[in-house]
């Protein structure tokens, strides 16, 4: 058995055609509408009419017998009365009228009934059939009285409207099954190509976009989407290359070194010297907690991009924290030639979690120290911004970092230097990046001071907060007395 067309079993198809019966559903209502408004009035303005005869002819009856009747008869049939009339004598002879004989289906007394008759058209010089509707009187002794009235012209408007109504009932039927087609069809060819883009991604190649007409429909939204969700898989997945290779990098150097140094020491001939034995072991162990440290480092960042911990957010004023962290790295930068200046403002408070804040500018602190050449400065900072938001930032006079590159430094393992001599593992500012993104705050990152011989632009990192305001308590009647 073949099977339909793609287009023919698309869900706009369906829709189409089901829009398509609902119109035409509604053109035979309206049918049915117009019928009961035309014909049905009518054929009640018809019958009224008769009933209003009838009476006329049964009074005359009553007062003057069958040939008042007949008289009536004979008056309106040569007239220009508007009804038709056959009198008919018990066994059928026919006596007065304009019609001359009664219709094979005679109508039953008090009832209407529809038929058919012959009328001479003088100006065709031909029998013309029209339609009629009529109703029967039986008198006494056998008389019966057809009264009828010619209801050609009112049928063929009723015809006409009827058969405008069918036509554009089967119009749009036609035309709803058409254009469900040809949507369709568009619809389903570009729905085709964005799954063949799926397909081709899930077989490997990341490379492949989706294709857009860029009429910003839902279609060229949805391809809009898939493609920036597709950027992103292609950057994670990049991103997860890169660390593994840095993971592989990273670690191998110390594992290496504790495999040698533990190799060496079973290699010694005779007894272990104690004191080599022990220098070897607390190497081992520094090597060892570089390694957990790294561990740690990635699980920490990876619950904080989960969203762990933000219910342990608390308002709080960072300056007690930061003077803490400047006793803390101030006498690293005296140590290194470094001067180590704060400008720190009270009572500023924001929602955040201390230890996480903690670590996050310890670590900013870290690399400030860290790259900042002898004869520079670092600076903490915590002020209140022009909009109302609180800014902790630290400043440097150190190389700095290029702008095409300071998006990158805050992805994990990523480490400016390539030949990795110096000590770390390119988690700090990934971790400060996720801290920032876990409390809402803004990261800043542009050019520094710069240094007295312009060799570097130096760096500026900033982390900046929503102002928390002190929630409003209730005073109690009793706190007041």
């Amino acid at each position: 058995m073949n099977r339909l067309p793609t287009f023919l079993r698309t869900t706009t198809f369906r829709f189409t055609i089901l829009a398509a019966a609902l119109f035409a559903f509604s053109a035979f209502a309206l049918l049915a509408f117009v019928y009961e408004s035309t014909a049905g009035v009518f054929s009640r303005q018809t019958d009224a009419l008769l009933v209003t005869q009838i009476t006329k002819f049964k009074t005359a009856f009553d007062k003057g017998g069958i040939n008042a009747v007949n008289k009536i008869v004979v008056e309106h049939s040569t007239g220009r009365d508007p009804f038709l009339y056959v009198f008919i004598k018990p066994g059928g002879k026919f006596v007065s009228g304009n019609l001359s004989a009664l219709p094979p289906a005679i109508p039953k007394p008090g009832a209407s009934r529809r038929f058919t008759y012959k009328l001479y058209n003088p100006e065709t010089g031909m029998q013309e059939t029209h339609r009629a509707r009529g109703r029967l009187i039986r008198f006494a002794g056998g008389y019966m009285l057809l009264i009828a009235r010619d209801t050609e012209y009112e049928a063929a408007l009723v015809d006409r409207i009827s058969r405008a109504v069918w036509i554009a009932a089967g119009l749009v039927l036609a035309l709803g099954l058409i254009s469900g087609a040809l949507i369709s069809r568009r619809f389903a060819t570009r729905l085709d190509a964005l799954n063949d883009v799926a397909r081709d991604v899930i077989a490997g190649d990341l490379k492949r976009r989706a294709p857009r007409n860029y009429s910003n429909d839902e279609l060229d939204e949805l391809a809009a989407n898939l493609n920036a969700m597709l950027n992103r898989i292609e950057q994670l997945m990049a991103a997860t290359r890169h660390a593994g290779d840095s993971i592989a990098h990273d670690l191998r150097s110390p594992l290496t070194r504790m495999r040698n140094r533990l190799e060496a020491q079973l290699r010694e001939e005779g007894e272990l010297d104690q004191k080599a034995a022990e220098t070897a072991l607390n190497r081992t162990l520094d090597d060892a907690d570089e390694l957990l440290q790294t561990f740690n480092a990635v699980l920490r960042i990876a619950r904080l991009e989960a969203g762990e911990q933000r219910e342990t957010y608390d308002r709080l004023d960072p300056a007690p924290l930061l003077h803490d962290l400047a006793e803390l790295f101030e006498p690293v930068a005296e140590d290194t030639g470094l001067a180590f200046e704060t400008e720190i403002d009270e009572d500023l408070f924001i929602r955040a979690d201390q230890g996480l804040l903690a670590q996050a500018i310890s670590n900013i602190l870290d690399n400030a120290l860290k790259y900042t050449p002898d004869g520079g400065a670092v600076a903490l900072r915590l002020r209140k911004q022009r909009d109302g938001q609180v800014a902790i930032s630290v400043t440097d006079t150190g190389p700095g970092i290029p702008a095409d590159k300071r998006e990158a430094v805050f992805r994990r393992f990523v480490r400016l230097e390539e030949s990795r001599t110096q000590a770390g593992s390119g988690l700090g500012l990934a971790l400060v990046s996720a801290v920032a993104k876990a409390h809402g705050a803004e990261l800043v990152i542009g050019d520094g001071a710069g240094d007295e011989d312009k060799t570097g632009p130096g760096l500026h990192i900033a982390m900046i907060f929503p102002l928390a305001k002190a929630r409003k308590t209730k005073i109690s009647p009793e706190t007041n007395k």
